[in-house]
């Protein structure tokens, strides 16, 4: 079949105008007769609009961005010399200049990861566990539970700015028994970050607790009942049963965690908008906005892209394997 429809488009080269409308006319209607390219036809006419509209908001701009990262733009924007990945070795101090702020930052990042993301898994989880406990009005401890979710993170940041105000004096016992210097937390080095996790623990405690009271309530119960029948407590029967069997749900729970810490960006914005090094996200944000500098700011996002992709696919490919799919 191939070597007929390639014989009859090589003789279309020589056959006169009219011959070769009818010779095309012959293979489109040979393609089309083809199950498998009329299914193909179709499915991209009905995907068309959603490919249309990732093509100029998503993959256009990516390339975009990896074609302004390699060089120096004016202040429209626009590419003026070519620099290759000189931005890119400036990120990670391989330039030879020794400024390490970029790469700091990145170090920041990971930081907040840690202080954001297993402990909003844990509460969430124990949470969870407590919602499961068949008592009377544990709906309305759910609803509690649940209730950070309504908030935008916009509006939780409004609300933390005024809780750690020094003219509220919500947290001043705190800082009187941490002895710090200032009256604020987030106006303390070794407290900003700390104060602005707790913050996003807060915001993201309802998503989680969501999230993990569903893969609670999906474990069958005869397998409770089967495990008090042998005896065993409530302990084991949550580390033996409901641990292996929520493992999926808690590598869900890491990997959507993990990418929202990395990208923070509003509480800080919000909370701390004038500290000398903060997270990467948002010394991307300055280089772009303040610093006018496009190149660079495409070169960080492009990296902070590599970053969530390797880091995600290593979280996968380490964990996957301990997961217990049912």
């Amino acid at each position: 079949m191939e070597n007929e429809l390639s014989s009859v488009a090589t003789s279309t080269a020589t056959a006169p105008p009219l011959a070769r409308i009818q010779t095309s006319l012959q293979l489109l209607e040979r393609a089309w007769a083809r199950p498998r390219n009329r299914e193909l036809v179709w499915a991209l006419l009905y995907c068309s609009p959603a490919l249309i509209i990732f093509f100029f908001f998503t993959y256009y701009p990516f390339f975009r961005a990896i074609f302004l990262s390699m060089h120096i733009t004016n202040a429209a924007g626009e590419p003026v010399r070519f620099i290759g990945l000189d931005y890119y070795l400036r990120v990670l101090a391989l330039d030879g200049t020794g400024r390490t702020n970029y790469l700091e930052s990145i170090a920041t990042s990971f930081r907040f990861v840690l202080m954001v993301v297993p402990p909003v898994i844990i509460l969430a989880v124990g949470l969870a566990t407590l919602a499961t406990a068949r008592v009377r009005g544990i709906q309305i401890f759910r609803t509690i539970f649940t209730s950070s979710i309504a908030i935008s993170l916009a509006s939780a940041g409004v609300i933390w700015s005024l809780i750690y105000n020094p003219s509220t004096k919500a947290t001043t016992w705190l800082v009187d028994l941490l002895g710090l210097p200032s009256p604020s937390l987030l106006a303390n080095p070794s407290t900003a970050l700390p104060a602005v996790a707790v913050m996003t623990i807060w915001s993201g405690i309802g998503f989680n607790f969501i999230i993990a009271l569903a893969g609670m309530q999906a474990i069958p119960s005869d397998l409770y009942e089967s495990a008090a029948i042998d005896g065993a407590g409530r302990w084991q029967a949550f580390r033996f049963i409901t641990l292996p069997l929520l493992s999926p749900t808690l590598l869900f729970l890491l990997v959507i965690g993990t990418i929202g810490a990395l990208q923070a960006f509003t509480q800080f914005h919000l909370l701390m908008p004038n500290a000398p090094n903060t997270v990467f996200v948002y010394e991307t944000y300055r280089a772009f906005w303040y610093d006018n500098r496009y190149g660079l700011a495409s070169a960080m996002s492009i990296i902070i892209f590599i970053i969530l992709l390797v880091l995600t696919l290593v979280q996968y490919r380490l964990l996957n394997q301990r997961v217990h799919y049912q």
